[in-house]
């Protein structure tokens, strides 16, 4: 129910027909400073305030999203910064390019599949451990005496962090290389490569060392071609995803039994591949990955998603939205920040619209063909208003906590409950109006009928800090909801 004129604004601009792909756009900074210089010109009614009740069951409705994160962006790594914000996963693209640019033993096609499975140490590896131990990325700058970031160095504090990484891997990149690998296999030799690559990755990053990496991905939106370095047709994708399977299959089995890992397919710009992928190779991947850049649909494909795990015959198959956000608008304008509360919101709802984990593209800012685009995060270390709304909604939503259902009578609100493994209760509560202020009366009873509520919010004056507190008598808090933001309320109950 969103009224706020912005939201008009973007239809208007068209905005609402950006690509579904993580393939920059022309830059649009002229195109944005218009959009928001008419936006503020456009006369808003004035302030008014009302009164809203919210009213939450005391009986679980579900948990909610597990996993929220970013895609990585190659302009910056801190892990100060994930943890600052509280993100619990990172995807990060695994193309050849990246960790084996050549042939990493010079001759093609070798070894075979049967070779590796009967002599592991025929990969050499010590060329993989120079790699890893390469630059992470040249965007970043590295001052002077002080040593590079390397690969290795991101995989040790990310697990040391507890940020489950996503590996996207991908025989060719954007610029279709490397190109010393078939970019569609066909022969055997060039099965042997990616099957090759498969495995080495798993078995660096988990055997021959230990870094908790178990979520990989088969490439990287095939079916936007050729912009994403896939030439080939949905029916060798899906032979793809198969040989993937019986490399990971072959290293956990072998070498880690017991453990479990993920295989997330189709990693698309959009669902239209989706129940053909299922079809032809649903049995041989375990998690439901794709791309959805809009946000204001309203959870639509989600619900899509899910009914087509269900037709396929894989109704528990995990959903993951390894990119969504924008690539296309800043991520310092107040409404992309509200919309990935909404969404999260969503996401952490059961049934249909449930989401296991996403990945907001992008963190940082990133680099395409010497063009910048934008992140939640910039390379000097600056965050944007977006980052402090995903930071307030990972206070309430991540890790899979158990949720209650908020109903209300605010025309432009939604809200969702969460319980802490410390009893302590959050209520989320998102205001979608430009102009009306809400005066909340929640009832809490059942959950929290005495105690306190520390106010924290979002909006255009502040960002994701403190702001007050509300007691709680027989059940009942009260607080306002400010035009446009996003409040939270962490009750500690009495009791």
């Amino acid at each position: 129910m969103r009224k706020h004129s912005v939201f008009a604004l973007l239809i208007a601009c068209g905005l609402l027909a950006m690509v579904l792909s993580c393939a920059p756009p022309a830059a649009r900074a002229a195109e944005q400073a218009a959009d928001e210089s008419s936006a503020a010109a456009e006369e808003d009614p004035a302030p008014t305030t009302a009164e809203a009740k919210i009213t939450v069951s005391p009986s679980q409705w579900g948990v909610s999203t597990r996993y929220i994160g970013g895609t990585e962006g190659n302009a910056r790594f801190d892990i100060r910064d994930l943890t600052d914000c509280g993100i619990n996963t990172l995807r990060i693209y695994g193309d050849m390019s990246r960790f084996e640019p050549t042939d990493d033993d010079g001759v093609y096609g070798s070894p075979s599949i049967a070779d590796i499975k009967a002599t592991r140490n025929l990969i050499p590896w010590q060329r993989w451990d120079e790699v890893m131990d390469s630059p992470y990325s040249p965007h970043i700058a590295v001052p002077e005496g002080r040593p590079a970031l390397t690969w290795r160095r991101v995989f040790e504090e990310l697990k040391r962090a507890g940020v489950r990484p996503v590996i996207s891997l991908r025989n060719r990149d954007t610029n279709l290389d490397p190109k010393w690998i078939s970019a569609v296999p066909e022969t055997e030799a060039d099965w042997n490569e990616w099957w090759e690559y498969v495995y080495a990755m798993a078995y660096w990053l988990n055997v021959r060392n230990d870094y908790r990496v178990d979520d990989f991905e088969v490439l990287n939106e095939p079916d936007n071609t050729p912009q994403q370095g896939w030439l080939g047709t949905r029916e060798q994708y899906c032979e793809m995803v198969k040989q993937a399977k019986d490399a990971l299959h072959y290293v956990y089995t072998t070498y880690l039994p017991g453990r479990i890992y993920h295989l997330h397919a189709p990693a698309t710009s959009g669902p239209a591949w989706v129940p053909g992928v299922l079809a032809q190779a649903g049995d041989h991947f375990n998690t439901l990955n794709l791309h959805n850049y809009a946000w204001w649909d309203k959870g639509k494909c989600v619900r899509d998603m899910h009914a087509e795990l269900n037709k396929s015959g894989h109704p528990d198959y995990p959903i993951w939205l390894s990119e969504w956000g924008t690539y296309d608008v800043s991520y310092d304008v107040i409404y992309m920040g509200l919309a990935v509360v909404e969404n999260l919101i969503r996401f952490s709802q059961p049934g249909d619209d449930y989401v296991c984990g996403s990945h907001l593209f992008s963190f940082y800012d990133w680099f395409y063909e010497g063009k910048p685009g934008w992140g939640i995060v910039t390379g000097d270390g600056t965050r944007h208003a977006t980052y402090y709304a995903l930071r307030l909604a990972n206070r309430a939503l991540k890790d899979a906590k158990p949720t209650f259902q908020a109903t209300t009578d605010g025309p432009d609100l939604m809200a969702i409950v969460t319980k802490e493994p410390d009893g302590k209760i959050n209520l989320l509560v998102l205001n979608w109006s430009k102009t009306v202020s809400y005066n909340i009366r929640a009832d809490l009873s059942g959950l929290v009928d005495n105690g306190t509520g520390e106010i924290r919010q979002f909006s255009a004056e502040v960002r994701d800090e403190p702001v007050g507190c509300t007691a709680v008598a027989q059940g009942i808090s009260k607080f306002t909801a400010p035009a446009w933001s996003a409040v939270l309320v962490t009750y500690d109950r009495v009791g």
